[in-house]
């Protein structure tokens, strides 16, 4: 890709920036020279030609970029990289200055998808610069899921606090919403293991962190409100023959109802469901358990991944 401007010292400061940085994460220029004839007035910065860009992923429909109503591995590998990219470019001084898709370059080479920022400036030791580089990841998120038609409740809280600037750097990733359906249900599973560890029958001492404090409380809350979810579980699992409801429904006896069904998923799931039309259609295939649950029981299911990531439980 050759990227033409009329402005020389804006490409020469481009190459120059460009090979301060040297991360795996921006573009490495090939060379930098003027035009010729009717392009005399013209500089240009080559770099490797880049299979797309960004925008392809945001700017429109891309079944590449969403999938069940969430973003697609693919998807997330690419945010991964721009995430490691802002931080690097941090580290060093620089910001994105109005991060958009067309400023990230996509490659592609066999099965492996990354993604090289090629557009950033000077920021220095100016945060409130920096900062705004996450507030325009969020937007491009949020655009992203827009135009795919899959703007839910999860990829919604991930886009607010982007740009709400609560959530920055490599916590980022770590919100459900960039995770893949087994680390959604893993984080599940852990949940249920640090409520039997250190919140459920144990007295609740302060820790010394008022902010962790605050979201035990409220962990603590969540098990034990009356939440009403089991008539939102898919009717394929509650047909079952060893399925068993719930005596009561609250936010402790859904989170461990969901850790038995993810540690025993293929006891629930039939070979083939047949859906009504007015349903995701899933003939031929198992059925998506986390769209579904995602989908019908998108506040709790949310709060619960929420948790895992406030309280930076590891998996």
């Amino acid at each position: 890709m050759d990227t033409m401007s009329d402005n020389t010292s804006h490409n020469i400061l481009s190459q120059v920036r460009l090979v301060a940085v040297n991360s795996p994460f921006t573009v490495k220029p090939l060379s930098y020279g003027r035009g010729i004839r009717r392009y005399r007035e013209y500089t240009f910065l080559a770099v490797t030609p880049p299979s797309c860009l960004l925008s392809n992923y945001t700017d429109g429909f891309n079944d590449k970029t969403v999938s069940m109503k969430r973003f697609t591995e693919e998807f997330i590998k690419i945010t991964g990289d721009i995430v490691r990219a802002i931080i690097t470019l941090h580290c060093q001084g620089y910001w994105c200055s109005g991060l958009k898709g067309k400023h990230v370059c996509i490659y592609k080479m066999e099965k492996c998808t990354d993604a090289k920022i090629w557009s950033f400036c000077f920021a220095g030791g100016n945060e409130a610069k920096k900062s705004e580089d996450w507030v325009d990841l969020g937007k491009l998120l949020e655009l992203a899921a827009k135009r795919n038609d899959s703007y839910t409740a999860e990829i919604e809280d991930l886009c607010k606090k982007l740009k709400n600037k609560t959530l920055r750097g490599m916590k980022v990733l770590k919100h459900s919403a960039l995770l893949n359906v087994r680390e959604k249900f893993e984080n599940i599973i852990a949940l249920n293991l640090f409520i039997l560890v250190h919140v459920k029958n144990q007295p609740q001492v302060p820790s010394g962190d008022p902010e962790k404090d605050k979201i035990i409380s409220e962990l603590v809350k969540f098990m034990n409100a009356s939440l009403q979810w089991a008539k939102a579980m898919p009717h394929w699992i509650t047909q079952r023959s060893n399925y068993q409801a719930p005596t009561t429904e609250t936010g402790l006896s859904f989170i461990d109802g969901l850790r038995d069904l993810f540690e025993h998923e293929n006891e629930y799931i039939p070979e083939k469901v047949k859906q009504s039309q007015s349903e995701i259609q899933l003939v031929g295939r198992d059925p998506d358990l986390e769209c579904q649950l995602r989908l019908n029981l998108e506040k709790i299911f949310l709060q619960a991944q929420n948790f895992v990531l406030e309280l930076d439980i590891e998996c």
